[in-house]
């Protein structure tokens, strides 16, 4: 148990409510589907509370300003890449990097629809964020492959960075766990409308919908299938552990996963996705390393109350690193043409072995800059609580 407290400081003030010792707290709380089920409301009931959130208006599409810069022709790997914003708030616009197949034959009818959200990947200007290398070989990969991925941002990061040092809104903000949440599921509200198809001429099929990213980006797919039913796979990567729960603010600062009404961690909220496809991603050099022997049986137990062993699956990269590298990236391909069962067309199929895309820099993806033409709207919110306080009042109806 010791070796555990020296992957992160603050896995040392949880790991004995954690662990191995809170993964048989849950096998107690529940043996049948019945008593799960209940489980389930409780949890999701709870968040519910927490996060102040109206489900049946996330689902609306946002009627506010959309725009989208010129294309960027990624000539060598077969695909064209959209900058773009839709207003999810009054005043905020969420800025997100769209991904598709430079072949018009790949989106004449609705494409399969990856949402990928980033972490806190940090490895210098141009390689952070949703820039953040991994993202774009996935997105390049699976929109050439005939998906359409969109990667967005997290408050504070992405196109709310002024520079490498500023930004207009702070990321560390116990408030973002839900604003960000807002977010994710009002972007898919629009991904999925007439208006969409009208100002891009894609579609998308509501029958394939996943929701993916790594580390934090992880815990923000976690909450998004948690609480949107329109989710129907989900791929977390290098984040559900029994030993901790993510360290910014962002991610668990509404105190969803532990309060005096329910003791909740990050795997128990995976496990709300059964029986829907999930592949959990795990590596041997983080908080997740232990995932084949702790959390990977617990979720089969979960999925095996629906009779749904085959849709929960663990991949394993024992030597790899806390990252969303070409290993993983081919399992996550692998995994949803299999449980979506994708036709061997010459497209869904095409083998991937190598990235052959060219990394861009930021300045070239981000939405708002001197390439893309599109300037910051005067009326950008600029404060978190402000902002907050927008979303909580939508919810109410004000």
């Amino acid at each position: 148990m010791v070796e555990f407290a020296m992957l992160h400081p603050i896995i040392a003030d949880t790991i004995f409510v954690r662990g191995v010792k809170g993964m048989r707290y849950f096998y107690k709380l529940y043996d049948n589907q019945k008593a799960w089920e209940a489980r389930k409301k409780l949890l999701v009931g709870h968040t519910l509370e927490l996060f102040k959130i109206d489900i049946a208006k996330a689902k609306q599409c946002p009627q506010g300003k959309t725009a989208y810069a010129s294309k960027i022709h990624a000539e060598e790997a077969g695909v064209v890449i959209e900058r773009m914003y839709v207003e999810t708030i009054p005043g905020y616009y969420l800025c997100a990097n769209i991904y598709v197949s430079s072949d018009p034959a790949a989106y004449q009818k609705p494409m399969p629809l990856i949402m990928l959200a980033h972490g806190h990947f940090n490895r210098s200007w141009d390689n952070r964020d949703r820039f953040f290398e991994d993202s774009q070989y996935l997105g390049a990969a699976f929109a050439k492959r005939g998906f359409c991925v969109v990667a967005w941002d997290m408050i504070g990061h992405g196109d709310d960075r002024i520079d490498a040092k500023a930004a207009i809104l702070k990321h560390a903000y116990k408030k973002n766990t839900v604003t960000q949440a807002w977010n994710s599921m009002q972007l898919l509200s629009y991904l999925l409308s007439g208006r969409f198809t009208k100002e891009t001429g894609y579609a998308i099929d509501k029958r394939y919908i996943a929701v993916t990213g790594a580390s934090g980006g992880a815990t923000q797919g976690i909450y998004m299938s948690l609480l949107d039913d329109r989710v129907t796979a989900s791929i977390p990567v290098v984040m559900v552990s029994a030993y901790f729960n993510g360290d910014c603010k962002c991610e668990n600062g509404v105190n969803a996963l532990r309060t005096r009404k329910v003791k909740s961690n990050v795997c128990e909220r995976a496990a709300c996705f059964a029986p829907k496809p999930q592949l959990v991603i795990s590596c041997g050099d983080d908080w997740t390393r232990k995932n084949p022997e702790t959390e990977y049986p617990y979720l089969q137990y979960v999925y095996g109350f629906y009779g749904a062993q085959d849709r929960i699956e663990n991949f394993h990269d024992l030597n790899g690193v806390h990252d969303y590298n070409l290993l993983k990236r081919q399992q996550a391909l692998g995994f949803l043409r299999e449980q979506w069962q994708l036709p061997a067309n010459g497209v869904f199929d095409l083998p991937y072995t190598k990235d052959e895309y060219n990394l861009r820099p930021v300045e070239e993806l981000k939405t708002f800059s001197a390439s893309s033409g599109l300037a910051r709207p005067a009326d950008y919110v600029r404060s978190n609580m402000e902002l907050y306080e927008a979303v909580t009042q939508t919810n109410r109806g004000e």
